[in-house]
């Protein structure tokens, strides 16, 4: 009798999990090579803006805004100092960074609220990450802007106007936000 209460319990447990799952299914198109992400929108259909009258903490230069960076392109990191996933994704992203640079591109990084200053000056240190670094103090930016998860990269436009890169992947991502750099490199 007790295999059989354990076999029920565990179909049960399997119908759950596929209901949800069929119930949980994405209302936004699916990121990645099939449906490249696009700028994001209101209910109205207009485009989503960063504020730049957000307050960040500067962690790579204390004299720094993150005002200064309105009206340029921008690529944005978005991470945690002690995420596997944003350690994994740091070189691709600063190599990223490097070349979007070189096309008329500001990089910067954004440290989420809940690293020390000591943890995220360490991933700057052991990334051997260059592009000026943030730190969400005040939880703005991710309350505003993030998912929940980590690490976000975000392609900005020189009105501030974004495309939100929901997940990543060192063979698709960065060729991904280099299609989009191209577009808006010739606008």
């Amino acid at each position: 009798m007790r295999h059989s209460q354990v076999f029920m319990m565990a179909s049960l447990l399997m119908g759950l999990a596929l209901n949800l799952t069929v119930a949980q299914a994405p209302s936004a198109p699916v990121q990645g090579p099939e449906a490249p992400p696009s700028f994001e929108v209101d209910k109205a259909g207009k485009r989503l803006h960063i504020d730049f009258g957000l307050t960040p903490k500067p962690i790579s230069d204390a004299e720094l805004k993150f005002s200064h960076f309105a009206n340029r392109k921008l690529l944005i990191f978005y991470f945690s100092a002690v995420c596997p996933h944003c350690q994994h994704a740091a070189p691709y992203v600063q190599k990223l960074a490097d070349e979007l640079t070189a096309k008329g591109f500001t990089a910067i990084a954004i440290a989420v609220r809940f690293n020390s200053e000591d943890d995220v000056r360490g991933f700057i240190r052991d990334y051997k990450i260059h592009m000026p670094v943030f730190q969400d103090v005040d939880k703005a930016f991710g309350d505003n802007y993030g998912t929940g998860s980590i690490p976000l990269l975000y392609v900005v436009n020189d009105k501030g106007e974004y495309i939100r890169y929901k997940t990543f992947n060192a063979e698709e991502t960065p060729n991904l936000i280099k299609t989009e750099a191209a577009k808006l490199a010739v606008k």
